[in-house]
């Protein structure tokens, strides 16, 4: 069950979307959703749990623009989708400096909406996991989802595992939990780190940006790493 969020100041446009997801349900039995509307941004960031999938954002808002409410959520929330609805195609350029997934021109076409549907419920799909690791602490055995760690570090002869509040010290090799993580979206980007693809949020020369660490890309590793990510976030538009 995936969560979608409308901001649309419009009524007759927010229905007019919710009517293209219920008819996207009804042609794809395996998708369902639940979906809410704000048509004020600032209630919705007021609110905003940072628990959804999908935000369709319009990007005419009258207390504040579409683009200004996209950086508040990624002061929040860096993982939710976001796709902008608008009638100027000048605004998706924009959309790159907040990690927007794509753009819709209003008015919106079903066959144009299904297909973005279409590559986001892939790429949520490649994102979801049930993966868990056991990790030995000093006093308990822990079980963490692989969708927590954002990366894996070699440290001496130990492995160091970052999650968003805690990191783990553990006996073994990188290799080994490369295998374990595998049919995950965990890549190296060089002989001493297992990235999270889901949390990257940018290269910037030969390094790349995990959550609010800056980690080096190794020659040897940048062309595999790079085409990973690309994959993992959607490929070119």
């Amino acid at each position: 069950m995936r969560k979608i969020i409308i901001l649309e100041d419009l009524e007759d446009q927010a229905q007019h979307l919710m009517q293209m997801l219920g008819r996207y349900g009804k042609n794809h039995p395996d998708f369902t959703c639940t979906v809410q509307h704000y048509a004020s941004p600032l209630l919705f960031l007021a609110e905003y749990s940072c628990d959804a999938d999908l935000i369709f954002l319009d990007i005419q808002m009258p207390d504040m623009l579409g683009i200004d409410v996209a950086r508040k959520i990624r002061q929040k929330d860096e993982h939710v989708m976001i796709i902008f609805v608008t009638m100027l195609t000048q605004y998706a350029i924009e959309g790159y400096e907040v990690r927007a997934f794509d753009y819709v021109l209003k008015p919106v076409r079903y066959e144009e909406f299904a297909a973005k549907m279409d590559r986001v419920c892939r790429i949520l799909s490649h994102q979801s996991t049930e993966l868990t690791l056991e990790l030995r602490t000093k006093e308990d055995v822990r079980r963490i989802s692989a969708d927590d760690i954002l990366y894996l570090e070699v440290s001496n002869h130990d492995i160091l595992i970052h999650t968003g509040t805690e990191t783990f010290r553990q006996w073994g090799s990188l290799k080994s939990y490369e295998e374990q993580l595998q049919k995950s979206h965990f890549v190296r980007c060089n002989a001493c780190y297992l990235v999270n693809l889901k949390y990257v949020r940018g290269i910037v020369k030969d390094t790349v940006q995990v959550h609010d660490d800056s980690l080096p890309i190794s020659k040897s590793k940048r062309k595999e790493f790079l085409a990973a990510l690309a994959q993992y976030k959607g490929g070119s538009r």
